[in-house]
């Protein structure tokens, strides 16, 4: 009866003994943001805004149960990736948007100009489908180049997320590859 009641009370505790982090050692992980990171969310969160924004187009216009699937996974993932960076900025208490002299082209690659989008809006079906997995295969390929702004960072929470977000989008653009030949035949 005593090794049940030890194990049980093992086992019941187990949880509170292996939490990732407390807030103390969250708000130390805060501390250590640089100009590097703070920079990146400011470029990545518009970035991830426009992959979210093409995938809801795509969640209307595809006919392929795939692309809806693989669109649902990016909205999911980034929506999250958004959220933890906006965190960051507001930790920090920087602008969520870089100066008027940054943004524009600087650290955006993969972005769709507006005549892009727009040109992608008027699409539906296979037509679509094609238009948007290579618009998003050059805008992941662009996400990962602007990872390299965190390759030296001090704080673990960057490159947990650097790691993350290339794990995803080198995965997504596989996909996409794979789809594209799939949908073009």
């Amino acid at each position: 009866m005593f090794k049940k009641t030890v194990l049980l009370i093992a086992v019941i505790s187990l949880p509170f003994f292996t939490q990732p982090a407390t807030a103390g050692s969250h708000a130390s992980s805060l501390k250590s943001l640089g100009a590097n990171e703070i920079m990146f969310a400011q470029g990545m969160i518009p970035h991830h805004q426009q992959a979210i924004d093409m995938s809801t187009s795509a969640l209307a216009r595809s006919s392929n149960t795939k692309v809806k699937a693989l669109a649902s996974g990016i909205i999911s993932d980034q929506k999250k990736e958004i959220n933890q960076m906006k965190y960051w900025l507001a930790a920090k208490k920087a602008p969520l948007k870089m100066g008027h002299d940054m943004g524009h082209g600087m650290g955006m690659d993969g972005m769709l100009s507006e005549s892009q989008v727009a040109e992608l809006k008027k699409l539906r079906g296979p037509k679509f489908d094609t238009a948007f997995l290579k618009a998003m295969i050059e805008h992941h390929q662009g996400a990962l180049t602007m990872l390299s702004m965190l390759s030296g960072s001090k704080n673990s929470e960057a490159r947990a997320l650097s790691k993350e977000i290339r794990a995803a989008q080198s995965g997504e653009i596989s996909l996409m590859q794979k789809l594209l030949m799939e949908v073009s035949k």
